[in-house]
Order: structure tokens, then sequence, then C-alpha cells
């Protein structure tokens, strides 16, 4: 009856590790869908940079304008993605842990802001210069996360082994 209740306890007590680690995993998750499109949009502005130089005519570069500024929305569209991950990051159960990565995340909505400031006004190589530190600093977020993880993951594991054996 001890051992029942002492396992019971112990089946109660570990849901929210696995609840806190299931959000880690999403915000994950979301920084590495946001470094991909990021970098994504990063690519497209390189060709944009190289089809501006050699237009020819006004109405390519014009053209070229347009699409320059559906990239620029796009940065918009990940803005908002990322304030949506920083409302997540702060309700997280675990906030201390996340600390250092939501001030990593506020350096890359800023490096994003200069992106999408900068290619509305048509600086293409400072857009694409912002927005390959934002890109940069998302993965290495991601990385982190990653690493803290696999920590957790084994030293759980090593107790789960030691248990096992007592």
């Amino acid at each position: 009856s001890q051992s029942e209740n002492r396992y019971e306890t112990q089946r109660q007590a570990r849901p929210p590790v696995a609840e806190e680690r299931r959000e880690q995993l999403q915000i994950m998750n979301r920084l590495q869908e946001l470094a991909r499109r990021q970098q994504d949009v990063n690519e497209r502005l390189k060709e944009l940079q190289t089809a501006l130089r050699e237009a020819p005519s006004e109405r390519e570069r014009e053209e070229i304008r347009r699409r320059l500024k559906r990239l620029q929305e796009e940065e918009q569209r990940m803005l908002a993605d990322v304030d949506e991950l920083q409302q997540r990051m702060d309700r997280a159960q675990d906030q201390s842990r996340l600390a250092e990565q939501r001030s990593q995340l506020e350096q890359a909505r800023e490096d994003l802001q200069r992106a999408a400031e900068a290619a509305s006004e048509g600086s293409v190589s400072q857009a694409l210069a912002a927005g390959t530190r934002a890109e940069r600093q998302m993965q290495e977020m991601r990385d982190q996360l990653r690493q803290e993880n696999a920590g957790e993951f084994s030293e759980e594991l090593r107790q789960m082994r030691a248990e096992a054996r007592e």
C-alpha cells in the first residue's frame, strides 16, 4: 500500500514537467518555422537585390519594387507571429528558464522590424542584413532550447535508471 501510494504521488508530480516540455517543444518548433520563413525571405531579397541592379527598364524596376513590398508585408506577418510567440513564452510555466530566450527573441523582433522598415524604404541590402541577423538569432534560440531539453531528458533517464536499480 505504501509503495502504491508513493508511485501514485510520483505519477501525479510528473505531468507538469511533461506539460512544460511540451510547451518548450512547441516554442522550439515555432522558432524553427520562423527561422525557415526568414531564410526564405532572405533568399528572395538576395534575388531581388540582383534583379534590381540588372533591371534595364523602369518598368522592370517597378515590378521588383512591388515584389519587395510583398516581402515587407511578409516581414510584418512574421513580426505578428513573433509577438504571439513572445506572449506564449510569457505565459509559460517556467519563465525563469526562458528569460534569456525572451531577450534574444526581443532582439530578433527588433531586427525583423528593421528588415521590414528597410524593405519598405527600398533598401534591400539593409533589409537582408537585418533579416539575416534575425534568422540567426532564432536558430540559436531553438538550438539552445533543444540542448536544454536534451540535458533534462538525459537527467530524467539517469534518475529513472537509478530508481529501477533500487
